[in-house]
């Protein structure tokens, strides 16, 4: 009979055991454990941190230039408001030289030479009784009143002859009297009289005054 000899494999497949001094021999397979794999650097952390921080920067940044533009912008407006206040006071705020219309029809004084005063006059000056005489003759109409304005020794006529001389000038006439001192309670007179339909006729004076009891009177007309 003839042996056969079979490769070990085929033994192996078949279930056999195989001969010879291979079959002998025990061979133990040890598997080889795998080396864990090295650690990669921690690139991908480190890149994160900095973007973090980068970020925060960038937040830090924004908000600080943000806070200047505040802070600008908020010295110009009350820049701008104070201007505007300025301006606006400089525009309401009337100018001295006016006369505001309330204090128009006050009487003027002897200071003013420009007035041609038409009021009832008092006696509280010179000019004061030179249109308080002269109102008393063109407005009252009274010669009674008119001698009453002047001093007690006054060269002017009596009150009848007054009244006379009032008596010859029409019903509406209008007058105005402008006053300029030319010494203590002396005054160039310009006395203008209207009369209705006529053309207005001016009078050159020069009267004196005098006061008498703290009050002022009408001495002498020239």
């Amino acid at each position: 009979m003839k042996n056969t000899s079979r490769h070990p494999a085929v033994i192996d497949l078949l279930g056999g055991t195989p001969h010879g001094a291979g079959a002998d021999v025990a061979t133990t397979v040890s598997v080889p454990t795998p080396s864990p794999a090295p650690k990669r650097p921690c690139k991908r952390d480190f890149r994160s941190h900095r973007l973090r921080y980068v970020a925060a920067l960038i937040v830090v940044v924004a908000l600080l230039g943000w806070s200047v533009l505040r802070l600008l912008s908020g010295n110009d407006e009350r820049a701008q408001e104070r201007i505007a206040d300025e301006a606006n006071t400089s525009e309401s705020a009337p100018a001295l030289d006016v006369t505001p219309p309330a204090l128009a029809s006050v009487p003027t004084t002897e200071t003013d030479a420009t007035a041609c005063r038409t009021d009832p006059g008092d006696q509280k000056s010179g000019p004061g009784v030179i249109a308080a005489f002269e109102y008393a003759y063109y407005v009252t109409r009274s010669g009674t009143a008119v001698r009453a304005l002047t001093t007690p020794d006054t060269s002017l006529p009596a009150t009848e002859k007054i009244q006379a001389g009032i008596d010859t000038v029409p019903t509406g006439t209008t007058h105005c009297v402008r006053t300029t001192p030319i010494a203590a309670g002396i005054y160039s007179v310009a006395l203008t009289e209207m009369r209705p339909g006529q053309p207005r006729t001016q009078f050159p004076q020069t009267i004196t005054t005098k006061e008498l009891g703290g009050r002022w009177f009408v001495d002498v007309i020239n």
